[in-house]
């Protein structure tokens, strides 16, 4: 099969194109026929920062099919197509099958192409989970969502309007209109800064690495999270708030809410770019650029 690996950090040149065996399934997994993978700035990341063991295999969202099922496998069977983000750090999903648990699984939304499908596994959860399980959105909180017209900001606007917060998004002038689509009350360009708003936000879902700004605009009591640089020290307690730093994980039953969102018609997938399975090293450049609109994805089949 083909699969895009590395073997040494440091570039996106070392990015290379191989073909390797086909993995078997063991006991209590599954084997994934790859239809198209969702690309995700930890892709560009983990090749230039090398935090996985090498060699490896890039990438962490997959839409498919699955091939083959292990034994005692009884949540899914032969055909059923699927979405999925596996666990980067151990194995990778840029190739033509991967072999992965049933727990990183759920069903692909019916009203989705395989390509809109791979984009919703990490962007989606990372927004679910800063908003809902660390931020603990409620109706009425006033939200700011950074990077908006991105993957994962594009869906935190999305939940937080669906949960009922009212929305001031942070994006650039000419996605002002795309942001507002998604339901944004409020958008701020962030060339423009911080120093306009005014400090009463019930949250901060922080993409940006800017919680030296961000952090006083939270009223007491307000939360913070972010999901790049770890919060400056002492801010929070300074400012009476609750600030995390955290990474995504995968959940089937999150993964599961965020599909019947997507057949709700509730949550909308925007594909920036597709590129091959082979133009990895292209795709991972253009994401790396930061100016997408929504998600870039890899077709492999």
């Amino acid at each position: 099969m083909t699969a895009i690996t590395i073997s040494e950090k440091g570039s996106l040149d070392n990015i290379q194109v191989q073909d390797l065996d086909v993995p078997t399934p063991n006991a209590g997994q599954v084997l994934v026929r790859v239809h198209a993978c969702g690309i995700n700035p930890v892709d560009w990341k983990g090749v230039i920062n090398g935090i996985f063991q090498m060699p490896h295999i890039i990438g962490t969202d997959i839409a498919g099919v699955v091939e083959q099922v292990g034994a005692d496998v009884t949540t899914f069977a032969v055909g059923d197509e699927v979405i999925g983000s596996l666990e980067w750090a151990k194995q990778g999903a840029f190739a033509e099958y991967i072999v992965t648990e049933p727990e990183h699984l759920a069903l692909k939304p019916t009203n989705l192409s395989f390509a809109e499908a791979a984009a919703i596994p990490l962007a989606g959860l990372t927004a679910w989970q800063g908003l809902f399980d660390k931020l603990t959105i409620q109706p009425g909180h006033k939200v700011l969502i950074q990077a908006a017209a991105g993957g994962v900001g594009y869906f935190a606007v999305q939940l937080a309007k669906w949960k009922g917060a009212r929305v001031v998004a942070v994006a650039s002038e000419k996605n002002e209109a795309f942001v507002r689509e998604a339901g944004a009350d409020e958008v701020v360009d962030y060339h423009d800064g911080y120093d306009s708003l005014p400090a009463d936000f019930d949250a901060v879902f922080d993409s940006m690495g800017t919680s030296a700004q961000t952090i006083p605009l939270l009223k007491p009591g307000g939360r913070y999270v972010t999901i790049t640089a770890k919060p400056v020290e002492g801010l929070a307690e300074q400012h009476g708030i609750t600030a995390q730093h955290f990474l995504f994980h995968a959940d089937a039953e999150q993964l599961k809410q965020l599909v019947g969102l997507i057949e709700q018609g509730v949550l909308k997938v925007v594909i920036d770019r597709q590129f091959a399975l082979t133009a990895a090293k292209e795709a991972l450049a253009y994401q790396k650029l930061g100016h997408s609109k929504g998600k870039n994805v890899l077709l492999v089949q």
